[in-house]
């Protein structure tokens, strides 16, 4: 077994803003990062600014221009926000003639039952003073269509056009906000063992939206603790498949609930940095696509850039939400020690894939390792419930109730998944003998 607290930095750790950097020194660090994302923005608007991408091929295939403009504005709203001094003007003068161009006003009028998705670039640059009134009476003739409700959404997007109506109207949207947000992950638990990723995505959704990125304090339909522990667990999972735009994305449930990091959440920041920095972007995943082996030139830029934009803009987003004021660092993995053979325990109990995450871990010293308990545990029970082995699973929620860590949706999730696999096992066992 490797020496846990071997401190060897894992590849493309040198960059990363140590728990001790003073604050000054991790909002730079932030910054630079935030930066580099605003640039890649500037990439994305010159080469699938106009027609979107077609690339059957590759993971994220064929997508409209609709949709890189939409996330190239919202990346630009918030990192004006909170970092207003990153080099957003050029890249928001750029998005304008993309946002409110011919096509757009075209599907604006088209399709009132989404005008309000479709005109997402043009109130992001409205609320950061980019106005433009012919485009605003298009949108408004599409909003009071008899068809407007025509199209049936799932809650986290009633949350997303309730903030976009709330951003053009330039209003707080209200008790209706709590209203929908019941309805959505913030205020019932998803499936962290079983669930698709469609679900982890909704979790991951709901608090952008209801929270205005994090700008507007909301009343949440259950404590914010229960969401945070569950984002913990996404976290977990995504960290373990390498799905670093989602593990992004479950990180920003800290700032954007104005909370204090859990040395998980520091952890994960801490991953993504690190392969960041290796990288020189944060890629979507591991692997790499074929066809961009393949291609050169101009058509390889627009294949790389359609791929990981997206994580990019996460990556920026995350570090931009992280200046919020009253935040501490990131990078600091602070928190209740354990003992080192529990943590020796748990690693043992996870088979290595070669993920980034392990190799993060082996870099860190005996105290941050110590405070990471809870992390391995979520880690250990997903790949044993992934792998069918319940006997493990018993094994690791003993270990959990011992230890005082079982108070956790994902244990208790564990604990009813097992109960139900025990009834279907019975139940077998009662047919058998019966027939």
């Amino acid at each position: 077994m490797p020496n846990l607290q071997d401190r060897t930095a894992a590849p493309g750790c040198n960059r990363i803003a140590a728990g001790a950097a003073n604050p000054a020194e991790v909002a730079q660090d932030l910054r630079r990062r935030l930066q580099l994302a605003v640039r890649i923005a500037e990439r994305t608007l010159q080469f699938l600014g106009r027609d979107g991408f077609d690339g059957a091929e590759v993971p994220d295939g064929n997508f409209a221009a609709e949709k890189p403009l939409a996330e190239t504005a919202m990346l630009l709203y918030v990192a004006a926000r909170y970092a207003p001094d990153v080099g957003t003007a050029a890249p928001l003068r750029d998005l304008v003639p993309y946002a409110r161009s011919e096509q757009m006003r075209w599907d604006v009028v088209r399709y009132p039952s989404v005008c309000l998705q479709l005109a997402t670039p043009h109130i992001l640059l409205s609320a950061l003073g980019h106005v433009d009134q012919n485009f605003d009476e298009l949108l408004a003739r599409s909003w009071s269509a008899s068809a407007r409700a025509g199209h049936e959404v799932v809650p986290y997007r009633e949350l997303e056009v309730l903030w976009l109506h709330a951003l053009w109207r330039r209003e707080r949207p209200g008790p209706v906000c709590e209203e929908i947000a019941r309805k959505t992950a913030l205020g019932n638990p998803i499936d962290l063992l079983n669930g698709t990723r469609d679900d982890a995505y909704a979790h991951t959704h709901a608090p952008m939206y209801a929270t205005n990125f994090g700008a507007w304090q909301v009343t949440l339909p259950r404590p914010s603790g229960e969401f945070l522990d569950e984002a913990g667990s996404v976290l977990a999972r995504a960290l373990v498949v390498e799905d670093y735009d989602l593990a992004g994305e479950a990180l920003m449930a800290w700032p954007l609930l104005s909370s204090h990091w859990s040395p998980a959440a520091a952890f994960g920041f801490r991953v993504l940095a690190s392969l960041e920095d290796k990288v020189g972007f944060l890629p979507a995943g591991r692997s790499a696509s074929g066809r961009i082996r393949r291609l050169n030139g101009h058509d390889k830029t627009r294949c790389a850039l359609a791929t990981s934009y997206h994580t990019a803009y996460v990556m920026g987003m995350l570090c931009a939400v992280s200046l919020k004021d009253g935040m501490a660092s990131p990078f600091d993995i602070a928190g209740a020690a354990y003992q080192m053979d529990l943590i020796e325990m748990l690693y043992a109990a996870i088979p290595r894939t070669g993920a980034h995450w392990e190799n993060v871990f082996q870099s860190l010293d005996a105290r941050e390792q110590m405070a990471l308990a809870p992390f391995l545990l979520d880690v250990a029970l997903i790949r044993s419930s992934r792998s069918g082995d319940a006997a493990r699973m018993v094994h690791l929620l003993q270990t959990a109730f011992t230890h005082g860590m079982a108070n956790t949706a994902l244990c208790s999730q564990s604990a009813e998944y097992l109960s139900r696999l025990g009834a279907m096992v019975d139940g077998r066992h009662t047919v058998s003998r019966l027939s």
